[in-house]
């Protein structure tokens, strides 16, 4: 399979794929995971998409607070193969090497979540329009992210691992999109993006 990743974009390999799996089970990366299944939990969602799952621990946590069908995307083969494994045999949830600019489903999602991905997109405008015509009627995007500010350190990341609300706005708005709501916990932001 043609790389998935577009110029300047991260790319995760076997060794920054298992050095990930590491990091993501340290506090603060458990509260944005956190963050998420309390905002998601009892949404009543029919569907959920997971747009650069990493290693899959979101769509693992949800699987445990929903009967909702999960579908989880990732460019890199190996964070798929670390989250197949952690997932377990018996998981409903569908596992497959994708990007925001390409989605191996057929089918509509009520919900496309990204969480420490959006800011990795290269095509950030492109990616949402495409992701845009796989939600079903009434359906939105959820992007969760590490929000920019001026403080840097270990938990505070460079800008590049970070994004700035403002931006999301301006660029939903020339996707034909609007953002529907913002919410904050911590360091952490998720910003709700709709079909106008």
């Amino acid at each position: 399979m043609e790389s998935l990743y577009l110029e300047n974009e991260e790319r995760f390999g076997r060794i920054s794929s298992f050095l990930y799996s590491i990091v993501v089970r340290i506090r603060p990366i458990q509260e944005l995971y956190d963050f998420i299944v309390e905002d998601l939990e009892g949404r009543g969602y029919n569907s959920v998409l997971d747009v650069g799952t990493g290693t899959g621990a979101v769509p693992i946590m949800l699987s445990n607070v929903s009967s909702a069908p999960i579908c989880a995307i990732d460019p890199s083969v190996y964070m798929i193969n670390i989250a197949k494994r952690k997932a377990g045999k018996g998981t409903k949830i569908r596992f497959r090497i994708g990007s925001s600019r390409h989605v191996p489903f057929k089918e509509k999602f009520d919900v496309i979540i990204s969480s420490f991905s959006f800011h990795h997109w290269a095509e950030k405008e492109k990616s949402l329009i495409y992701l845009k015509g796989f939600l079903a009627k009434g359906g939105e995007i959820r992007i969760y992210e590490n929000e920019a500010s001026g403080r840097r350190g270990l938990f505070n990341p460079i800008s590049s691992h970070s994004i700035d609300v403002s931006e999301v706005y301006r660029i939903a708005k020339n996707c034909g999109l609007r953002v529907a709501g913002v919410k904050r916990h911590g360091r952490y932001v998720r910003i709700s993006i709709k079909p106008k």
